[in-house]
């Protein structure tokens, strides 16, 4: 899974902070999947994923207590109330309702057009297509609905299963940042990756 971390786009001048987008519409359905705001109802679900080692071990938070998961859904949710919104941390759900996963997409330079994307995966749906899946949903909104230039996603090197889903979505890797991030005592080099808007239309 790729690194979720709580990002807010920083406007700095007049000019960065006259441009402005319109909520992203929610919720986006498929077949398989549904993507949504996360409600209060969502913390088991939450947690269920959100516990799991193998789940977090390229994440910088996690594993989480419950009381982590609940201030963790808590944030998740008062970020709906915020305009402009320029952060979506939202739940990864079933047709049915039930959420396996989350998927992040912050708007980190408004001016630029520039936006993350990330998400996590409960570890009983790996290997099925869904996070791949997700992330085609929302990039396809956000370039659509929004005057987005660049969507950019970052994983540790280690996360071969992560860079997989990024690459066969047609994410370029740009670079690798070394020992750019610490966990369980060890160094771990970043791997970025992007795609610009006209690579995303064109690739349909």
């Amino acid at each position: 899974m790729t690194i979720l971390t709580h990002i807010a786009a920083q406007p700095f001048g007049d000019e960065k902070a006259s441009h402005s987008y319109a909520p992203l519409l929610l919720p986006l359905r498929s077949r398989r999947l549904v993507i949504r705001d996360f409600v209060s109802g969502d913390l088991g679900a939450l947690h269920a994923y959100a516990e799991r080692r193998e789940v977090t071990r390229y994440l910088l938070w996690g594993p989480n207590t419950v009381e982590q998961s609940r201030a963790t859904l808590a944030e998740f949710i008062a970020q709906q109330e915020v305009a402009p919104r320029v952060r979506y941390d939202l739940a990864l759900a079933l047709p049915g309702g039930k959420a396996i996963g989350g998927i992040s997409l912050h708007l980190d330079d408004l001016r630029l057009g520039n936006a993350e994307i990330g998400y996590v995966l409960h570890s009983d749906y790996w290997g099925g297509g869904f996070a791949s899946e997700a992330v085609q949903m929302v990039a396809t909104a956000a370039f659509a609905q929004w005057p987005l230039n660049r969507l950019w996603a970052r994983c540790m090197e280690s996360n071969k299963a992560s860079r997989r889903v990024l690459e066969r979505l047609g994410m370029r890797h740009e670079g690798t940042l070394l020992r750019a991030e610490r966990l369980d005592g060890a160094w771990h080099n970043v791997m970025m990756y992007a795609v610009l808007a006209d690579e995303w239309r064109t690739r349909g």
